[in-house]
């Protein structure tokens, strides 16, 4: 598998769990509703910027800075939306 294959998988997990994060602050009883979608765009943000500060200091081998910070946005923000949906669905029918 090539360096940038990893990278794509590796986003796509790291989103799958950072929607379920999100699905959970979602959940919150803040005073404003909006407030709680927020915190849940702000925490996918954060945790993306840190998977590519992490990814640049150990830089793997044959990928350049752009790759680090593009490859797997699109797999990290669909994944990221898919699983915050799933999950803040799910438990709104359980809860």
């Amino acid at each position: 598998m090539k360096p940038t294959d990893k990278l794509f998988y590796l986003r796509a997990l790291v989103g799958f769990f950072s929607g379920i994060v999100s699905a959970f602050l979602s959940r919150l009883e803040l005073p404003l509703f909006i407030l709680s979608g927020i915190i849940a765009i702000a925490w996918a943000a954060v945790v993306y910027y840190a998977s590519y500060k992490v990814l640049r200091r150990i830089r793997p081998r044959g990928l350049r800075k752009r790759d680090l910070a593009v490859v797997g946005l699109d797999s990290y923000i669909f994944m990221w939306l898919f699983s915050w949906i799933f999950f803040y669905t799910i438990w709104g029918f359980w809860a």
